[in-house]
């Protein structure tokens, strides 16, 4: 008898970090738990692209356009798009053989999930957010196992639904001595914090308060967020999307953060408080409701859209870091690991 075939796996994700980063971390995790191989497929992207390479991941681009937030035109093509993706896919999972599809929601993930159906090979889905995206709500009529991030998340999909919440770094939290403040506008950017995060820095500024600034605008333009920082007087170090966020997390005193799934994870499992800012126009308002659900659990302020009180939020972030109290940290944090092993126990 010959050695038994190592198990083939690919992940699919795409159109955002927070879809991207847990696919990449669910391939990691089943090639380090089984020495599992894969790889993985989305759609043509510079953040996919960047993401795959710099956790030296082979990427497979198959057809595929958004949907959300699309007129009318563009979700014509999102629709045109769909045939030739599911087709591409399928020739892809048939010549590598893939023994599982884990896919993680976003647009790219709904071509290469219905591929692997249609050759009845077992679908994974992941979800992050409290409220499901589109394409996880689509996938889950005939996933066959359906895991997700928040307890709650589980009300839109029903007893087939599993708990594994959401992967995250592994940071060595260093408090620092001086208050570090980092804005993290998530991997699209976030207008609102470009424009008021300076005016509130400045309102800090001019009560005396010492601090630092690193403000990550991910991958949107940075020069907007630069500019808003000159005119307010306060100096900021300002860059793009980064890849390895360890170092931004272990040395923050305070986050001004887009509630995204993944984010809102992150902050948690380093303790780390903040004000959070919806970014307006998101995918049936996801980032809203993750944000209710992570102050309910951590006392953490919402910000709604519009001018900012700053005088107010000055005084509450003055408050925050006078306690000395920071949040405890979740040092629990086996997501990828649980997934594996509900994934394993499927096949």
């Amino acid at each position: 008898m010959g050695p038994t075939p190592r198990r083939r796996i690919a992940v699919t994700g795409g159109g955002t970090a927070g879809h991207i980063l847990p696919a990449l971390d669910f391939l990691a995790a089943y090639r380090r738990d089984v020495g599992a191989e894969g790889f993985f497929i989305s759609c043509e992207g510079v953040m996919e692209r960047r993401l795959a390479s710099a956790h030296a991941v082979r990427l497979e681009i198959i057809p595929g356009k958004p949907w959300e937030r699309q007129g009318w035109v563009g979700r014509m093509r999102a629709l045109a798009s769909l045939p030739p993706g599911i087709l591409a896919a399928r020739r892809l999972l048939r010549r590598e053989k893939v023994d599982l599809i884990i896919g993680t929601g976003g647009y790219a993930s709904l071509g290469a999930c219905i591929a692997a159906k249609t050759l009845g090979l077992p679908v994974v889905i992941h979800e992050s957010n409290v409220e499901p995206g589109l394409a996880n709500r689509l996938i889950s009529k005939f996933a066959d196992l359906i895991c997700v991030g928040f307890e709650e998340a589980r009300q839109a999909f029903g007893p087939r639904s599993v708990v594994t919440g959401t992967p995250v770094w592994k940071v060595l939290r260093k408090p620092p001595l001086t208050p570090t403040f980092i804005v993290l506008s998530g991997s699209e950017g976030s207008p609102v914090l470009n424009a008021q995060a300076p005016l509130l820095f400045a309102e800090l500024q001019r009560r005396g308060m010492r601090f630092t600034v690193r403000h990550l605008t991910g991958f949107g333009d940075p020069t907007t967020a630069e500019r808003a920082y000159r005119n307010a007087g306060v100096e900021a170090h300002v860059e793009g999307f980064v890849d390895d966020m360890s170092p931004v997390y272990e040395s923050a005193t305070f986050a001004l953060a887009a509630p995204g799934a993944l984010t809102l994870a992150e902050l948690s499992a380093c303790g780390i408080p903040g004000l959070l800012v919806p970014t307006p126009g998101t995918a049936r308002g996801h980032q809203l409701l993750n944000a209710r659900l992570h102050a309910e659990r951590t006392g953490d302020l919402i910000v709604p859209e519009g001018p900012w009180d700053v005088k107010a939020l000055a005084s509450h972030i003055e408050a925050v870091l006078r306690s000395g109290t920071p949040q405890a940290p979740d040092q629990k944090n086996h997501a990828a690991k649980k997934l594996v092993q509900q994934c394993e126990n499927l096949l």
